[in-house]
């Protein structure tokens, strides 16, 4: 049986918001063979440094941000400026040491290689 299921996505909890911008979930797509989960999540317009990643307490947060980019001479505009939030609740087979993210065409790649108990780190956006 597939452990993908471990790999359980859930809202924060609910919040004030403290901005005007709206929040969204980026849509991903999970996968999973014998060395490693991959998580690929949608963030069109995000810079790498636009991106940040925290693992900890078994929990892989994502939040990225979509910079207000419109010039005063735009005409009109159906792009929505964003902020993403995601999290993820990682089974304890993750070598969290090992996790690498890049972003790559508006896509993130997060790639959970399994191995030993996961512990708490920070990981950084990789340039391609």
């Amino acid at each position: 049986m597939s452990q993908v299921n471990n790999i359980v996505t859930h809202k924060p909890s609910a919040a004030e918001p403290t901005t005007n911008r709206p929040v969204v979930a980026p849509a991903v797509d999970i996968y999973e063979n014998a060395r490693e989960y991959l998580v690929l999540a949608d963030l069109p317009g995000v810079a790498h440094d636009g991106v940040q990643i925290h693992f900890e307490g078994g929990e892989l947060s994502l939040a990225a941000s979509r910079p207000d980019d419109k010039a005063s001479d735009y005409l009109g505009s159906e792009i929505v400026d964003a902020d993403y939030r995601r999290v993820f609740r990682i089974p304890e087979t993750v070598d969290s040491d090992k996790i690498e993210a890049r972003l790559v065409d508006g896509v993130l790649h997060l790639v959970l290689p399994k191995t030993g108990k996961a512990g708490p780190r920070q990981i950084t956006v990789k340039m391609h």
